[in-house]
């Protein structure tokens, strides 16, 4: 089956032709290679990019047995259909196809970062924690923007069921895709049982223990919670893990060491009895602490977020330790039901961490020696400092008033205008309340917009 119509060149379904970058770096999946190529000629139907400008080219490793084939079908499939949802797309945009009837490469959008990649370079940085929450609560609605689509498309529930960090992809103007739609495979166990090939297909540290077991699948989207769960965990462990200075593994958040214990309870489970759930609902007290991370995990957990506010500030860090349990709990719950069954829930709750993160790293920090509040260094420049001056000048004048004596009210009730014969001093301090309540409102509002622009 032939993929080229010339050498290192694939002309699309659209009869648009592309051609490989020189020198560009070619990305080796399980299934595909994925390079940066460039269209040839004027736009022609969906190839709708100009000339010269860089597109991702997806394309089927040949010789690869059938199965890998089967996946570049279906995830071509599904971008057909997404190709029609009016508003953002969850996914890079798909311009062309290659290969007729059989599809062997797909032409999409080129996204230049994915987000391990993102995180090692800001995992670092004094606010990273809240961006990387922002960031899979961003995620997060992207999943249940597809899941939707399918939903209102044709009563459909469906579920992308093997996220991972290689495929939340970043686009060259900021936004979090996710590709792979379509290309989950989990071999069933009757096919290929652990004690034959110590093999499953999928990955591991990421997959939902329903699709691992093949087990019934009621509540689709919790495949996807999951995953991004368990996501969650394998990041934050890789950033102690870079910070601590240890050795990281050359597959990254692939290797098993940033797997949870929990994950490590269900591959238990499945080398003993592969079967055991197939097309049944899984028994969730066949695990243990079902419904709760084991301790293990929820100490690493606590281990992770030491210094996410820049100094270890336990006060601080125990609110935020304990509401990302609260959400891993629920995301990596063994029944289903228990878990975010949409991914909308799911990026309520991680936005709501978002707004705790930032209002406790606007609040001065505990540990001996430093006042100031743990805020990202762009919002350190003389606009918010002059009005963190202005605030603290207003609270002593406050607190110097409160002492002073004043006229007692005319009478109770309603609350009246100041009268033209208000003391002096009670004007002032009505004056001050009103610039306080104005002053923090103002510095508020530029920590909150610069935290969350630079997410």
């Amino acid at each position: 089956m032939a993929t080229a119509t010339l050498a290192l060149q694939w002309k699309g379904r659209s009869g648009r032709v592309y051609g490989p970058i020189p020198r560009a770096k070619v990305r080796h999946g399980e299934l595909a290679t994925v390079r940066k190529v460039v269209a040839k000629g004027a736009p022609i139907g969906t190839s709708t990019i100009a000339e010269g400008e860089a597109v991702a080219f997806k394309q089927w490793l040949e010789g690869d047995d059938e199965a890998g084939l089967e996946v570049l079908q279906s995830e071509a499939r599904v971008l057909v259909d997404l190709m029609g949802k009016h508003g953002d797309l969850p996914c890079p945009r798909l311009y062309d196809l290659v290969g007729d009837p059989v599809v062997t490469g797909i032409v999409m959008e080129w996204c230049p970062g994915d987000l391990e990649r993102w995180w090692r370079d800001k995992l670092g940085e004094v606010d990273a924690f809240g961006r990387l929450i922002a960031t899979l609560a961003e995620v997060a609605r992207r999943l249940d923007d597809y899941h939707v689509f399918y939903a209102q498309k044709g009563g459909i529930e469906t579920a992308h069921g093997d996220l991972k960090p290689a495929n939340v992809l970043l686009a060259s103007d900021g936004r979090w895709l996710v590709s792979d739609f379509g290309a989950a495979r989990v071999n069933a166990p009757q096919e290929s049982p652990w004690a034959a090939s110590d093999v499953v297909m999928g990955t591991e540290n990421f997959v939902a223990p329903e699709l691992l077991f093949h087990a019934a699948k009621r509540h689709p989207a919790a495949l996807d919670t999951w995953s991004l769960g368990a996501i969650l965990f394998a990041l934050l462990l890789l950033r102690r893990m870079v910070l601590d200075g240890e050795p990281i593994p050359r597959n990254g958040t692939h290797s098993p060491r940033f797997r949870t214990t929990r994950t490590n309870q269900v591959l238990d489970v499945y080398r003993e009895a592969a079967t055991r759930f197939v097309e049944q609902p899984i028994d969730a007290s066949a695990f243990p602490t079902p419904q709760r991370l084991p301790d293990a995990d929820r100490r690493a957990v606590r281990e992770c977020l030491r210094g996410i506010f820049g100094p270890e500030d336990p006060e601080r860090e125990e609110p935020i330790a304990e509401a990302l349990l609260d959400v891993l709990d629920r995301c990596l719950s063994i029944d289903p039901k228990h878990r975010y069954i949409t991914a909308r829930d799911l990026a309520a709750a991680l936005e709501t961490l978002t707004r705790q993160y930032i209002g406790l790293a606007a609040q001065p920090s505990s540990v001996r020696g430093e006042e100031q509040a743990t805020v990202p260094a762009p919002l350190q420049d003389a606009e918010v400092v002059r009005l963190r001056a202005r605030l603290r000048d207003a609270e002593v004048r406050i607190a110097e008033f409160e002492d002073a004596p004043t006229e007692p009210d005319a009478f109770e009730g309603e609350p009246q205008a100041p009268a033209a014969g208000t003391p002096p001093m009670v004007m002032a301090l009505l004056s001050l309340v009103v610039v306080l309540q104005i002053v923090t409102l103002i510095a508020v509002g530029l920590l909150a917009g610069a935290l969350l622009t630079r997410m």
